[in-house]
């Protein structure tokens, strides 16, 4: 039986709709308690710039980060691709 979920997605606050995004960082979650190095690269890219931590060992991950990096380049914005160790 499958149920149904009653959620109701509405717009967010005025105050979010207005905001703009400075630069955004695509790392995995083993990094997160590294924070204060990636975003201080993150901080440094030109506006709307991305960066992305890719890890060598990990052949699908690799070839999605490259879609999603060719994604962005596409959009017209500046995209950072650093290696895992070097973070």
């Amino acid at each position: 039986m499958k149920q149904i979920l009653n959620y109701h997605i509405s717009n967010p606050p005025k105050a979010l709709r207005k905001a703009k995004l400075d630069n955004i960082a695509l790392v995995p979650a083993s990094l997160l308690f590294q924070k204060g190095k990636y975003q201080t690269i993150a901080n440094n890219l030109p506006g709307q710039g991305v960066l992305i931590c890719q890890d060598k060992k990990k052949e699908r991950i690799t070839q999605i980060l490259e879609s999603v990096a060719d994604f962005f380049r596409q959009r017209g914005h500046f995209v950072r691709m650093l290696p895992y160790s070097l973070i």
